[in-house]
């Protein structure tokens, strides 16, 4: 049915619900034009009666309010959004105002019989074969008063003629039959539809599919079975522009394209589309999703009419599990290939640390076994620097592996952690005594800062001092000569925040993403590389965790870094399987301090 391109005014006069379909709105929308023409026929003859006759009786005037019955068939169906309710008072006041004629307004039984022949006709285009048989009695009772006969007592009402009856009464039968059977084809022809509608309603809700018809606009004209309605959509949303609206802006040229390749080649065209639903997400708001769509043009059909050259009907399949599943693969790829690449980076790094140390043990003592060597005296002191340096690199060699084991245990949970009070700022002291000397050695002045401690710290002491002098060895290593790195404590509310702050090369923008990993080893630049396995902020981290506490790194190339680690000041309560923590980063400007510049991010 083509549309009638009704105005704004129009559309509001029809109603807000009642029209399944768009063929269901453009038969409220012409009822409601014809009955606008028809009232305001009546309402312009007013005037003109009054010119030319003057005031009305009170039959006439009964004749006029019966006349704008067209009004209140209009008001019927805004209502209530039924058109056949509104259909039967439209034909009740035909029918009414053709009696009245006949009986009040002598010579214009003409006028009474073309207002029954509407009335018939609006009955037959109601399909109520019921009403139409009212309308036909009222017509014999028409054809009764013209013709005289005395149906109220034993007085006649006009004198009539007796032809007129006898050949008007089988003419109104038989337009009454015409009618009825008109009605009983239509009703089957509705049966049929509705049959045909309920099996493609039956067959998109196994295919679970929305189908949709559209014209060569790609306004949707019709909507097929109840699958919208999972959406949270109603027909009223997607029929005429609606669709259209609710597809994502960046997404609509490709769904115009859709339907016009499909009738310009005759064959389906597919496209992904955005389309806004109104079912809520999980924050209770309304979103888009993705929709495979396939377009199947309507000229390819037998029997399609010129009027549906370029309409398309299109099937809509929910593709946003299939798109999520595809990112959720791609996402498990690219951790399957990092997770590859790390391992390929730590076997290589591991394979490394323990070679280096092996190589020196194995030379070395082979260099000691040599009889040469044994039977040269003055060779002694050859003998006791072999023998050292075998022991330096055994030493490196079972650091390397102890702190291995940690790790190991640090992220399968077997890590056991003693707790116990200690005097955290004594355990600072000794540390540094520690490293002072190498410090020294590196021409590096070593400061440890700390307030008067009133109470100890609940801890695992052995765990503190390796978090403590693995930071103090990074920052002694990574610390050029004359430079300076201080060791700090504070306390903020129920932690303590530990501090290790250096003037070293810091850390390079590229690199402050990976820090804790392990055999992962930062520097401020790449042409520079220092001594070290890179397991020793990877092991802080692990250990940091079991305490329940927190790390934080500030960096800056060239300027250096500050390293804080906040432990609570009772740990008893922190668990003991705890992964290893989160490091906070900064990254600083190369001209010292923080600036509101700054980026900070989780690591």
């Amino acid at each position: 049915m083509k549309s009638l391109n009704a105005p704004t005014w129009l559309e509001q006069l029809a109603p807000d619900h009642g029209a399944e379909d768009a063929v269901s709105r453009e038969r409220q929308k012409l009822f409601i034009l014809l009955r606008l023409v028809a009232g305001g026929g009546a309402l312009l003859l007013a005037p003109l009666y009054l010119l030319l006759i003057g005031l009305p009786t009170p039959q006439h005037l009964s004749l006029f309010i019966l006349s704008l019955t067209p009004f209140v068939a209009i008001g019927v169906l805004k209502r209530t959004g039924d058109l056949s309710f509104a259909q039967n008072v439209s034909i009740s006041g035909w029918s009414a105002l053709a009696v009245g004629v006949c009986l009040s307004a002598k010579g214009f039984e003409p006028v009474a019989g073309l207002l029954l022949t509407v009335a018939l006709i609006e009955a037959a285009l109601a399909l109520d074969a019921i009403v139409v048989g009212a309308v036909a009695c009222a017509g014999l009772v028409l054809v009764a008063i013209h013709a005289g006969l005395p149906l109220f007592g034993d007085i006649a009402l006009s004198p009539g003629r007796l032809d007129i009856a006898l050949a008007g009464a089988p003419l109104l039968c038989y337009a009454a039959l015409l009618a009825s059977g008109g009605v009983l084809v239509e009703r089957a022809r509705t049966r049929a539809d509705r049959r045909n509608a309920r099996d493609l309603g039956l067959l998109t809700a196994a295919i679970g599919d929305i189908v949709a018809y559209f014209d060569r606009r790609g306004a949707a004209t019709s909507v097929l079975g109840e699958k919208h309605r999972a959406y949270g959509l109603e027909p009223n949303d997607l029929l005429g522009r609606g669709f259209l609206q609710r597809v994502h802006m960046a997404d609509r040229p490709a769904f115009l394209a859709l339907g016009a390749q499909a009738a310009a080649d005759g064959e389906p065209s597919q496209a992904t589309l955005r389309i806004l639903v109104n079912r809520p997400d999980r924050d209770g708001g309304v979103h888009f999703l993705r929709f495979e769509a396939r377009a199947y043009p309507m000229s390819a059909a037998e029997g399609c009419a010129d009027e549906d050259s370029g309409a398309f009907v299109c099937v809509f399949r929910d593709a946003t599990a299939a798109t999520r599943a595809e990112e959720e693969i791609a996402a498990a790829q690219r951790e399957s290939k990092l997770a590859q690449t790390a391992k390929t980076r730590f076997l290589a790094t591991v394979s490394h640390e323990l070679r280096t140390p092996l190589n020196a043990i194995i030379g070395f003592a082979e260099m000691l076994a040599n009889p040469e060597l044994e039977m040269r005296p003055q060779e002694a002191r050859k003998r006791s620097e072999y023998a050292r340096i075998i022991s330096e690199s055994g030493r490196r060699l079972h650091e390397v592996v102890n702190t291995i084991i940690d790790i190991s245990k640090i992220e399968s949970g077997a890590m056991q952690i003693l707790i116990e009070p200690f005097s955290l700022s004594a355990l600072m002291d000794q540390c540094c005594d520690t490293l002072r000397a190498k410090a020294a050695d590196r021409e590096i002045t070593l400061v440890c800062n700390h307030p008067p401690q009133s109470e100890d710290v609940w801890a695992d002491r052995r765990a503190c001092k390796q978090i403590l002098v693995s930071l103090l060895s990074n920052a002694i290593k990574f610390t050029p000569p004359s430079g300076r790195v201080s060791l700090s404590l504070a306390i903020e509310g129920a932690h303590y925040a530990i501090s290790v702050k250096d003037t070293g090369v810091g850390i390079s923008p590229a690199d402050i993403a990976r820090l804790g990993e392990p055999f992962f080893q930062a520097s401020a630049s790449d042409d520079r590389a220092f001594e070290g396995a890179g397991l020793g902020l990877a092991v802080v981290r692990g250990l940091v965790g079991l305490h329940g506490g927190r790390i934080g790194i500030e960096s800056a190339p060239r300027v250096g870094t500050t390293v804080t680690v906040r432990l609570p000041q009772d740990c008893r309560n922190s668990g003991k399987t705890r992964a290893p923590v989160k490091i906070e980063t900064v990254q600083r400007h190369a001209g010292g301090g923080d600036r509101s510049g700054a980026v900070k991010k989780i690591a």
